[in-house]
């Protein structure tokens, strides 16, 4: 091969030829020894086709690095240019070399050069700025544009030239191209009056002002150029200047030439008449910008504003009326950043609201699109409101943004911190009415908004956890923020973690600076409910003042005794609090009855936050009677929901059997979950628990529609057998509800053949909510998974058709020994195999168990990459109707006892 190389290189390479060549090149498994040969041939006769091939190989061998192409000495100017531009090689230009190429016949050279002159290559910045002046007078409006273009990037690259009158001739025939014909040529001159003309006036800072100036006016008159591009360069170009004077910014928010009474002396050396000039190309530049067609005209023009609003107060107060106008405009984008501009104007004190600006201010805060809004909101945590009637405005637009929006919670909060933080004196003569605000709320006189109330709670204390003095607030209201600490730390991220907060909160909450002495309580008034109406203080304080005084110095004896007593008195105040928590729902039933569920969600909801509050605030004492809590209010959710969907009225509406279907299913799983993931119930709290899966049977056989009604009776015949067995060994009274369901039962037949679904219907009516009461010590059957070293960047390899091997670490929690276990592998196809983890093979107790586990994986299919889904479930043995997987899967159905880990896997090849 090389020698047939050396025979052609003493001619031109034949296509044939070369399509072999390239076939060597690009074929990875051709030796480095044959690329080398090949490489060698091609820079010894450069054409246009050999340069494609050596680009092409370049891009395909990284390490083939530049290639010293040779050049003849008669080679054309084009083919000069085009090694050049294919980076194959650092040729070295002289001056003459360089001028030759720039003056040659071939036009797509020239402009090559004239563009890349500096950049690509190194030139010699006096020969480089004169021939680049020279081609600005070139006939081709495309060489005028190169050698513009060259121009500009002599000064994006930090070029300078000592030679004034050089500078000011550059920008001078830059002026005059702004006249130019063709649209190319002026974006490009665009460019260089900006560039250019500052270099020019940092020259001189006599003349600073006045070549500011002049750099200004002749952009402005760019402003109605007919190509679109020209004019976003132009006032792209307005955001380099340091320097303009106020009456020309005032000027081109003005379509009408004002008068040059004091000009003169703004203007330095520039006469009255010359002001008048520049006056008329400027007049009223801004606001044609801002009612451009395109809004890319209109989005340069807004950003543009954020440089010139810092070079004038009175030109910031008088474009904000332009800007305001613009949150009106049709475009998000356009929008955004008028909004972004204001928010830089706030942070640079520019910003002054006033009542003629809210409305459209305020209106942002409603916009569909949620960058907008966030935008809106960041201008509100800096700006600085002038009086107590901007600021409550802000305040209720704020709350009507929270109502709108839920999903923006988090950053509206956060916006109440800050505002909060830099208006402590507006916040001091509002802080009264928004205590009664609070405390009425909370004592359920009013209906009870949670959001709302956060926020007020978050624009209250943010002042006072910096110690800034806003006068006397009601300690009271700091107690009142520990219990929304879950949902209002995030407000304070920026100053303090979640701990800190909740010792200053719980330390101010006890400071007599912060009382409540000039707010008029009524005597005997509660003073830190948990709840609307009647919620006692259940220490809460007390228990949680205790972690952070937890840190006191103890003799060592005393040790061991102290954290027994701090554990048996924390988990004392959990089962005091959860059984005031689960009292509520059984006296909401009747309003479930009546249908009032959204009044039942709403309470519900506020109790699952303080049940959430309690659970992050305390340790792990009591933690399992806090899960059983939340879990059984989320269960008395779904019941409210479906409820109200079985209620005559509602059933006369066409609601949809899959959504009543999908929230039975979802109540379905979440009361087998209380009765498989929690163990130490009495034999009432058993029956209470029982009794509520039986219902949700009823409920399904009191649709219109049932799906599987014969096994819903099977689920339910044995459900009351246990129901029954339970009864007889205890001493406790079947309640009516059971005693009905019974009667229906006993008159059903097996098959659903005799089967009366009225029946079913009116025993509902028998149902009430019991009230639980914990006596004995639960526990929480609760699983921990992990998945150690394996991510999207870090994936298990397997060989398809053979199984691999799943390395699991699993803790389990209250899991006793005739407990049935199995690890669920899903795929997504729908696949799913079990693996059954016999726990006689492990050691531990029944608290706590923990081993390693290698799971076997069968189905590796034919694919580059698999994701399994893992995640234990326990088998639900109070069930045994009929079996959930025929081949060696569980019997019953599964309560998952952790959420899914995502496996990945990889393919590999068997070698």
């Amino acid at each position: 091969m090389a020698e047939q190389q050396d025979d052609t290189s003493e001619q031109p390479l034949s296509l044939r030829t070369l399509c072999t060549m390239r076939s060597f090149l690009l074929h990875p498994s051709t030796s480095k020894r044959t690329v080398s040969s090949i490489v060698e041939t091609l820079t010894r006769t450069p054409t246009h086709h050999t340069l494609k091939l050596l680009s092409d190989a370049a891009a395909h061998r990284p390490d083939l690095g530049p290639s010293a192409v040779v050049l003849p000495a008669d080679s054309s100017p084009h083919l000069t240019v085009e090694v050049l531009a294919s980076s194959l090689t650092d040729l070295h230009l002289d001056d003459a070399r360089f001028a030759s190429l720039c003056f040659g016949d071939s036009v797509a050279a020239r402009v090559w050069m004239l563009r890349n002159a500096g950049s690509k290559f190194e030139v010699r910045p006096g020969l480089l700025l004169a021939v680049l002046l020279g081609f600005t007078k070139d006939p081709y409006p495309y060489v005028r544009a190169a050698a513009l273009e060259g121009l500009a990037g002599f000064c994006e690259r930090g070029g300078e030239s000592k030679d004034v009158e050089l500078v000011e001739a550059c920008y001078r025939r830059a002026v005059q191209l702004l006249r130019d014909m063709d649209p190319c040529a002026r974006l490009s001159a665009v460019r260089v009056v900006a560039s250019w003309g500052l270099m020019l006036a940092s020259s001189n800072s006599d003349m600073k002002t006045y070549w500011s100036n002049d750099v200004f006016a002749k952009l402005c008159s760019m402003a109605r150029d007919m190509n679109m591009k020209v004019r976003v360069e132009a006032f792209d170009g307005l955001k380099k200047l340091e320097i303009v004077s106020e009456d020309l910014l005032l000027q081109s928010l003005s379509k009408r030439v004002s008068g040059h009474g004091k000009q003169k002396q703004a203007l330095g050396q520039s006469t009255s008449e010359q002001f008048v000039i520049l006056a008329t190309s400027v007049a009223g530049a801004i606001v044609h910008g801002l009612e451009d067609e395109f809004f890319e005209v209109r989005k340069s023009v807004c950003k543009s504003l954020r440089t010139l609003t810092r070079l004038s107060a009175e030109f910031a107060r008088e474009a904000l009326d332009s800007l305001m106008d613009v949150l009106n405009d049709g475009s998000t984008v356009v929008r955004l950043q008028a909004l972004e501009t204001m928010h830089h104007m706030a942070i640079s004190g520019r910003l002054k609201l006033h009542e003629k600006n809210l409305h459209m201010f305020f209106g942002a805060l409603v916009d569909d699109n949620w960058d907008i809004r966030h935008t809106d909101r960041k201008i509100l945590k800096v700006v600085k409101l002038n009086n107590l009637a901007l600021f409550k405005s802000s305040i209720d637009r704020l709350l009507g943004n929270l109502d709108s929006y839920p999903q923006d919670e988090a950053d509206v909060f956060c916006t109440f911190s800050h505002l909060g933080r830099n208006h402590k004196k507006f916040v001091s003569l509002i802080i009264k009415d928004t205590f009664e605000e609070i405390e009425a709320a909370l004592e359920g006189n009013v209906e009870f908004n949670s959001a709302r109330i956060a926020a007020l709670l978050i624009l209250s204390i943010s002042a006072p956890l910096l110690n800034a003095d806003v006068g006397r607030i009601p300690a009271v209201m700091f107690s009142y923020a520990v219990t929304f600490l879950g949902r209002i730390y995030n407000a304070f991220s920026d100053i303090m973690d979640r701990d800190s907060l909740l010792a200053c909160l719980c330390e101010k909450s006890r400071s007599t600076e912060y009382s409540a002495t000039n707010i008029d309580l009524v005597e005997g008034e509660q003073q830190f409910p948990l709840l609307e109406c009647d919620a006692p203080n259940f220490a809460s304080n007390e228990v949680i003042n205790s972690k952070i005084d937890s840190h006191i110095t103890r003799e060592p004896k005393e040790v061991a005794n102290y954290q027994i007593e701090q554990q048996r008195s924390e988990y004392d105040e959990v089962i005091k609090f959860t059984n005031y928590i689960l009292a509520k729902p059984h006296d909401m039933w009747q309003r479930i009855q009546s249908g009032h569920a959204n009044e039942v969600l709403r309470s519900l909801r506020c109790l699952k936050e303080l049940t959430t509050m309690k659970f992050d605030s305390l340790g792990s004492g009591g933690a399992d009677a806090l899960a059983f809590t939340l879990l059984y209010l989320r269960v008395i959710e779904l019941l409210s929901e479906v409820w109200e969907h079985l209620l005559p009225a509602k059933r006369l509406c066409t609601l949809g059997i899959g959504k009543l279907e999908f929230k039975l299913g979802k109540l379905e799983r979440r009361v087998k979950e209380l009765i498989s993931r929690f163990t130490g119930f009495s034999a009432q709290d058993e029956l209470n628990v029982l009794e509520l899966m039986l219902l949700t049977y009823a409920l399904r056989m009191c649709k219109d529609e049932i799906i599987g009604m014969n096994h819903t009776i099977k689920r339910l015949s044995t459900l009351y057998l246990r129901v029954e067995s339970i009864l007889k060994e205890s001493s406790a009274l079947p309640s009516n509800f059971i005693v009905e369901l019974g009667k229906v039962l006993s008159g059903t037949s097996i098959n659903g053949a005799s089967c009366n679904l009225l029946q079913f219907d009116a025993s509902l009516e028998f149902f009430s909510l019991k009230q639980f009461l914990f006596h004995g010590q639960i526990k929480h059957v609760k699983a921990e998974l992990n998945i150690s070293n394996n991510d999207l960047e870090h994936p298990l390899p397997f060989v398809s058709g053979l199984p691999v091997g799943v390395p699991c670490e699993i803790i389990l929690h209250n899991i006793s020994s005739e407990s049935r276990l199995w690890l669920r592998m899903a795929l997504d196809d729908g696949f799913i195999h079990h693996l059954f983890l016999d726990l006689d093979r492990f050691e531990g107790s029944e608290e706590v168990t923990k081993f390693t586990f290698v799971a076997p994986f069968y189905r590796t299919a034919e694919a580059i990459c698999l994701t399994l889904k893992i995640c234990i479930g326990l088998e639900c043995l109070f069930e045994n109707v009929s079996p959930v997987q025929r081949f060696g899967g569980p019997k019953r159905e599964l309560a998952l006892l952790c959420k899914e880990k995502q496996v990945f896997l990889y393919k590999v090849n068997k070698d």
